[in-house]
């Protein structure tokens, strides 16, 4: 695999379109007009829908996966753990370090005297709002099984999957637009960074063996 089709032509065109009009959208509306936007057209389909679907970003599922490929191939593993690793640095710098206590969509609206639509069952959070991390979780896991995958379907699936991910968070009031848009930025160059480590040593035997995989 080269480094320009290392996503696949199809997910390097839609991960340019996304960054391109998320980028447009973040200069052209003020903080927390998306937010608004989509708390007004809540819906009973889509409370359920993202209220669930938020929980592909959790960290426990990038652990289940970097657990089974530790198993199968020691090579992917690393790939997706030093990924894993500049991932969870760089939202850590900014969440805790350079935007610590940036308050959330929750906390910023109140102050303001804007009352929101709240979805039963989703405890929002109100500080700590820069980036988001369940994106950049989110992203980290879509744009590695997308690096390792064969199909062209499959890769748009996965990251159609990481984007409403991204869309889930605002749609529960955890996250503003920005928070997403440089989750899934970081999430992306996290994976870029583990496969560029990784891929001088993709030909050794040794790595592409497993724990179950001799």
């Amino acid at each position: 695999m080269t480094k320009s089709d290392l996503f696949g032509k199809q997910v390097h065109w839609l991960t340019a379109i996304y960054m391109v009009l998320g980028g447009l959208l973040l200069v052209t509306t003020a903080h927390g007009d998306i937010v608004l936007w989509l708390n007004d057209r809540h819906s009973p389909l889509g409370d359920f829908f993202f209220k669930y679907w938020t929980h592909l970003g959790d960290g426990f599922l990038l652990g289940l996966v970097a657990l089974i490929f530790l198993f199968i191939n020691y090579h992917k593993f690393f790939t997706f753990l030093i990924a894993i690793a500049f991932q969870t640095v760089f939202v850590h710098i900014f969440k805790q370090w350079l935007y610590a206590g940036e308050p959330r969509p929750k906390l910023f609206f109140q102050e303001q005297g804007i009352d929101l639509n709240l979805i039963d069952g989703v405890a929002t959070r109100s500080y700590d709002s820069f980036p988001s991390g369940h994106t950049a979780s989110a992203f980290t896991l879509a744009f590695f099984l997308i690096l390792i995958s064969k199909s062209s379907t499959l890769r748009v699936i996965i990251f159609i999957t990481a984007v409403l991910v991204g869309i889930s968070r605002i749609y529960i009031l955890q996250h503003f637009a920005r928070d997403v848009y440089v989750g899934s930025l970081f999430g992306i160059i996290s994976v870029v960074l583990g496969y560029m480590i990784m891929a001088p040593k993709s030909e050794s035997e040794k790595l592409q063996r497993g724990l179950i995989r001799k």
